[in-house]
């Protein structure tokens, strides 16, 4: 979490809050001895879509490293943003691409054609794996 800027107080509360977790099976009546717990964060922890982000974002940054497929999308900041003639001159007007959008334990991949849709597939399954994390 240090290598994308979180602060070495918030990493370190996190694993305070996580390390040594345990959790036991229940069978059938039968309570199996505690297991530890390595990967993963609490059920119902509060810090767990803030944690998923962190993580989603790095493999999402890591997959599209050298490709950007995605919609492209041309914007200003000048305080004028329903005024679409101004959208056509070319000096303020800066550009970004969206390629993904990440909602609670969700992502939506955004393309325009079928070819970038298949590329980001590929791409966004290559990170998973890099990652350990399986699709669904």
């Amino acid at each position: 979490m240090q290598n994308f800027g979180c602060p070495e107080r918030f990493t370190h509360m996190v694993r305070q809050l996580h390390d040594g977790m345990t959790a036991r099976v229940t069978d059938n009546g039968t309570v199996f001895e505690a297991l530890a717990v390595t990967n993963g964060v609490k059920q119902g922890c509060v810090l767990a879509p803030t944690l998923f982000s962190l993580m989603f974002s790095a493999m999402l940054m890591d997959a599209y490293r050298e490709e950007q497929p995605g919609i492209h999308i041309a914007y200003r900041t000048d305080g004028h943003l329903l005024n679409s003639r101004r959208m056509q001159a070319s000096t303020r007007v800066a550009t970004t691409t969206v390629h993904d959008f990440l909602f609670a334990d969700d992502c939506a991949l955004n393309t325009v054609t079928e070819e970038d849709m298949q590329m980001s597939m590929d791409l966004f399954a290559a990170g998973c794996a890099d990652f350990g994390l399986t699709i669904s």
